[in-house]
């Protein structure tokens, strides 16, 4: 059937008897009917008329292994997918961590996820996503193990094409698709010899990894490469299924389905199903009426309106409810102050909204609780009072919390979302001058270091195990950050990347006000490209392994940085210095402030998952509870 069928040796007779339409399960075509005895009278049963056709199957669709793969998840799933006894199973791609381009690293994790599917009863259609298919090289490995990236396959008279996103617009580089032997236009191409060639199925199922239609910011418009294949499919009954997200979400466009799907093991909060964030395998039963979806999770069967475009922009609007404002202090001491939110309700319903607050080691905060009802359209505005036992710096001032519930009626049920966010008065602090300091690890010609996060509370609950102590100065032509952690419970391997062990992680920005104290959600930063235009470095006490999806997304470290962390018996000492040059090329002009902020990423134990502990609230968290312009520093 061309090019596109060219899907490997091993997988060659699967895709030729699916391709052919395989026999009916009577002689003449007729339903399978159900043999009874007759009986004269009362029947011990409703009625004989089946529901399945002679045409109708099932197959299985499974979404993203990786991206923060949580292990043993799609291994237990293969397991699963054996009791539902598919015809086949079909993948939205993310099977391998990737994001190399070393062939030995390739062929394991290769190696490892074939023996996954191996173990299907089903055959396996792979599928390329942003983690199979990130470089030249990938794409290269990837013709030789499958062949193209893009193909086709029908089975009783249903079309499946299965796309490649990757070739359309790349994760890292938005718009920029992956070169290799597979490209854009040829695939358009493609696509519009199988849709000529088969004109007139009974239904038409898309697979790609991106849902290029739905791109991050809500005034982003869908991809015109997508735009195209949409054209192509107008007409044609069809459904579309996509994954990349790792938030489920069903919506229609163009009176056709289009599903998102969360996870098979991918990175996930697993908050459920009103956030879209759970582990699934969709069964789809293909009728006389086109496919009947249902999401397979721990926690029971789902229809495919489990969560839709309505009850994901409800949760959205739900998470924006909430605004954090900041609180500025004048001076460099605090004695009592004020922490205002500003309440919005972006619906067409009404909505409750409820605060418990924590107090932290240093603030006490009143009131102690909140309820306060919105009408449609309504904004108003909270105040809680801050106070200290006594004037405290606010260098070593520990932050209270807030946890929010935002509560509206929803298509089910009533959907609540629930965030907690940072209560604390803040300043623009000064930078310190100093001579020039030479970057090795030894603390003693720092002196004492003016910020410390010792006993600070985590805004999951608890305390910080791993206390952190920095500083920031500026010399002559550069700028010096010192940190100091102390960690009972150090997590380090050199075969580990540093998002995978204990470090520090580094955030500054010193763009032009306006840009620097806009806060994202990570998605946004990530389809914006932010993180390639501030500074961010992780320190690890060891050197980790390579991280090239680090490296893809993040700015290379600018010229003349130096950095030097060192191992102590109590944790770990770290140094950087950054030249000017590279914070006056972020400025456009002669830096004169930035904005900065130190996580600790504290790994425990055999726990997959690291407790966080930053000096500000993340800037690419929750929008509304991340707080504007928070860890400023001026330069004297």
């Amino acid at each position: 059937m061309g090019r596109g069928f060219r899907i490997g040796a091993r997988r060659a007779a699967i895709v030729a008897s699916l391709w052919v339409v395989l026999g009916c399960a009577t002689p003449d075509g007729a339903p399978p009917a159900i043999e009874v005895e007759p009986l004269e009278a009362a029947t011990p049963w409703t009625h004989l008329e089946v529901a399945d056709g002679p045409d109708d199957f099932k197959f299985v669709v499974v979404s993203d292994r990786t991206g923060e793969e949580r292990p043993g998840v799609f291994d237990a799933a293969v397991d699963k997918i054996n009791l539902l006894q598919p015809a086949f199973v079909v993948s939205v791609g993310d099977l391998i961590e990737g994001y190399t381009d070393d062939t030995g690293q390739l062929a394991s994790e290769w190696e490892e996820f074939d023996g996954f599917v191996e173990r299907l009863d089903a055959p396996f259609f792979y599928a390329a996503g942003n983690h199979d298919y990130s470089n030249t090289a990938m794409a290269e490995d990837w013709q030789r193990r499958f062949g193209p990236s893009y193909y086709a396959f029908s089975y009783k008279d249903v079309l499946f094409l299965v796309l490649n996103s990757e070739i359309l617009s790349s994760v890292a580089k938005p718009g920029t698709p992956i070169a290799g032997p597979d490209t854009a236009d040829a695939q358009l191409a493609y696509v519009e010899r199988v849709l000529a060639e088969h004109p007139d199925p009974r239904w038409t199922i898309v697979i790609v990894h991106q849902p290029l239609w739905d791109p991050p910011g809500a005034k982003q418009e869908p991809l015109p490469a997508w735009q195209a294949i949409e054209e192509q499919l107008a007409g044609r009954p069809h459904t579309v299924f996509a994954g990349h997200y790792h938030r489920y979400v069903r919506q229609v466009r163009h009176d056709h389905s289009y599903i998102t799907l969360a996870t098979t093991g991918g990175g996930s909060e697993m908050r459920g199903i009103d956030r879209g964030e759970f582990d699934h395998v969709v069964l789809v039963t293909m009728s006389d009426d086109g496919p009947v979806v249902a999401n397979l999770m721990l926690d029971g069967i789902h229809g495919e309106s489990v969560r839709t475009l309505a009850t994901r922009d409800l949760v959205r609007r739900l998470d924006h409810v909430v605004s954090a404002q900041p609180s500025w202090v004048p001076g460099s001491r605090f004695r009592e102050g004020e922490q205002r939110f500003e309440l919005h309700n972006p619906t067409s319903v009404p909505i409750v909204v409820r605060a418990e607050l924590r107090e932290g080691p240093d603030l006490r905060v009143s009131p102690a609780t909140l309820e306060h009802e919105l009408a449609p359209g309504a904004t108003d505005e909270v105040t809680f009072t801050l106070r200290t036992d006594g004037s405290r710096g606010l260098e070593t001032l520990a932050p209270a919390f807030a946890s929010w519930t935002v509560e509206a009626p929803g298509e089910h049920a009533p959907v609540r979302v629930e965030n907690t966010g940072w209560v604390f008065p803040d300043r623009r602090f000064p930078v310190t001058r100093t001579r020039p300091l030479r970057i090795d690890g030894d603390l003693e010609d720092w002196g004492a270091l003016r910020f410390d996060l010792t006993g600070w509370p985590r805004r999951e609950g608890g305390v910080a195990e791993a206390d952190l102590r920095f500083d920031v100065r500026t010399g002559p032509d550069r700028l010096y950050l010192a940190f100091a952690v102390n960690d009972p419970t150090p997590t380090q391997d050199p075969n580990r990347i540093a998002r995978e062990q204990d470090g520090l992680v580094v955030e500054l920005d010193a763009r032009p006000a306006e840009e620097r104290n806009r806060n994202l959600s990570f998605r946004q930063a990530l389809g914006q490209g932010d993180f390639r235009k501030i500074f961010m470095a992780w320190l690890n006490p060891i050197e980790p392994a390579p991280d090239p999806i680090f490296d893809a997304f993040m700015a290379p470290l600018p010229e003349g940085y130096e950095r030097v962390v060192v191992p102590t018996d109590a944790g770990y000492r770290a140094e950087i210095a950054i030249p000017h040059a590279a914070l006056d090329a972020q400025a456009g002009e002669p830096w004169q402030a930035f904005r900065l902020n130190v996580v600790v990423q504290d790994f425990d134990g055999d726990d997959p998952h690291p407790k966080l502990h930053g000096w500000r609230p993340s800037r690419y968290g929750l929008v509304g509870l991340a707080v504007e312009g928070a860890g400023t520093f001026e330069r004297p």
